[in-house]
């Protein structure tokens, strides 16, 4: 309350939440007249948290009831939008995160969860809402008041050479010059463990959570900022942008156009290593590349081969895909071995057919093929420098044009899921398993935030900046890119040929 510039990084149940609504409801008491706002990467998102903190803090202190004006028509709490009017006209609202926020005046705000919120809508639509001062009672305007253009940020750790972090920054340099003005403030979750209002139990099982890893925890927990690498081959910034799926996909969907395919792409792992099922859908795009949906990312641990082939052709199944492609080096070819045969489910005694391999230009696997072959399934991937070389060269490109989109962030999916009643009458497990998909796209982000780029002569080399950090889910996502631009290069070159051109004419003499 007594700094213009504020900069919180907190944990969950750190309740920071619950103090910066409260920080607003006593701005508003205090300045009459004066207009302030709440904003967050989703508008639903930032309503939800306005209505379930205001609600709390007025059961809690029933004195701030009594200062809101509840009457039809001043106080609004809606599905996406919630405004809390005040006795003395004074009133704070969200307001979202998008160009449709541009030129509306605000008096000062708070910045919910900012890692999730667009750095270039931050700095050119919403920090600009802020260019007026509140005018008094009295009418006279106090530019130098404590209120006008204040800014608190509120949110858990992000990723560094991002927007967020280097407002972080720039606080922390305007807290040593100008300590009476900014000021930042973090903590981990060994505060609210020791309040009670969070589990220890819920801590451990975390760590050992197969979606978590060391530095999802570090985030979400410790407040520690990840991507320590200057040089990283991928921008996180670019890699947000593109989040914007609400819902997985759990087979072949009528939501798309006819043109539309699904593609399965896969990273083979075996004992303590998980193999991961990146599933495309692919919009072909009347000029240019087609456009990437990652609909879905399946795992699958410690789990033998034939297993895995099972569960493999159950998913190509579901998703009618068109291709599945598997890394045919080291692992991987002892996994083609079992994918070029039949197996069946012992569970359910479904049979399951060899798939037939479509790049199979030797013939090695032909020898395999049956009746019931499904032909042309698979699409083997051997890497080596120059196929490495274009497939990061092609993801980057990709991610880069906004061709690839990605499933939005598991804080703001969970947020969404839990303003309905169905979120709501889950149990945690449900819960967890809903999440999953969003989950593991963010544990996506931070593997490819991870590599830094080296180069060998003419060919780029990614290599992980943190050894602990795998990258298992990146190389099944640019597997599925690396075969999809193959596709689409050969078809263009099918185009362009010409049969007229290689006609052969004689003079007829």
């Amino acid at each position: 309350m007594r700094h213009k510039y504020i900069y919180a990084v907190f944990p969950r149940a750190y309740s920071k939440s619950f103090l910066s609504m409260m920080v607003l409801m006593i701005r508003c008491i205090l300045y009459p007249k004066c207009k302030l706002f709440v904003t967050s990467g989703g508008k639903e998102q930032a309503a939800g948290i306005m209505k379930e903190k205001v609600q709390e803090i007025c059961n809690l202190i029933p004195a701030f009831k009594r200062e809101i004006d509840w009457t039809r028509g001043k106080t609004l709490e809606g599905k996406d939008y919630a405004k809390y009017v005040f006795q003395n006209e004074s009133y704070f609202d969200n307001i979202a995160a998008r160009e449709s926020s541009r030129g509306k005046r605000r008096h000062a705000g708070v910045i919910e969860e900012c890692v999730g919120v667009d750095g270039k809508i931050l700095s050119e639509v919403i920090i600009p809402t802020m260019n007026i001062s509140r005018m008094c009672m009295d009418g006279s305007i106090h530019p130098e008041e404590q209120l006008n253009k204040a800014q608190l940020y509120i949110t858990t750790a992000g990723y560094k050479n991002t927007y967020p972090y280097d407002k972080l920054i720039q606080f922390l340099v305007w807290q040593i010059v100008k300590p009476e003005k900014a000021m930042i403030m973090g903590g981990t979750y060994r505060v609210p463990v020791l309040m009670k209002l969070l589990d220890k139990n819920f801590v451990k099982d975390l760590k050992m959570d197969g979606t978590f890893n060391e530095s999802s925890f570090e985030r979400e927990y410790e407040s520690k900022w990840s991507g320590t690498v200057e040089d990283a081959f991928f921008n996180s910034e670019t890699f947000d942008r593109n989040r914007i799926l609400k819902q997985p996909e759990y087979e072949a969907s009528g939501r798309a156009s006819k043109s539309s395919y699904y593609v399965l792409s896969m990273d083979v792992g075996r004992k303590g290593c998980d193999s991961v099922v990146c599933v495309f859908k692919v919009t072909p795009q009347p000029q240019g590349a087609s456009l990437k949906q990652l609909v879905n990312i399946f795992t699958f641990s410690d789990e033998h081969f034939e297993d895995q082939a099972i569960k493999v052709k159950k998913l190509f199944y579901k998703f009618n895909a068109r291709r599945l492609v598997v890394d045919g080096n080291g692992l991987g070819i002892g996994f083609v071995d079992y994918l070029v045969k039949p197996q069946i489910d012992p569970d359910t005694n479904e049979v399951f057919p060899d798939f037939g391999v479509y790049n199979d230009d030797e013939g090695y696997y032909k020898k395999y093929r049956t009746e019931n072959c499904e032909q042309d399934a698979l699409y083997i991937v051997k890497a080596n420098a120059p196929i490495n070389n274009e497939a990061h060269s092609t993801a980057q490109t990709q991610l880069s044009s906004g061709k690839v989109k990605f499933l939005i962030d598991e804080r703001v999916a969970k947020t969404k899921l839990l303003g309905t009643v169905k979120g709501n009458n889950m149990k945690p497990e449900e819960r967890a398993e809903y999440l999953k998909p969003f989950t593991l796209t963010s544990i996506l982000k931070e593997e490819m935030m991870n590599l830094r780029e080296e180069n060998e002569g003419v060919n780029i080399i990614l290599k992980q900046a943190n050894r602990g950090i795998r990258k298992d889910k990146f190389s099944a996502f640019e597997y599925g890119l690396y075969y999809i631009k193959q596709e689409e290069d050969s078809k263009k070159k099918k185009k362009r040929f010409n049969a007229k051109e290689w006609k052969f004419y004689t003079s007829g003499r």
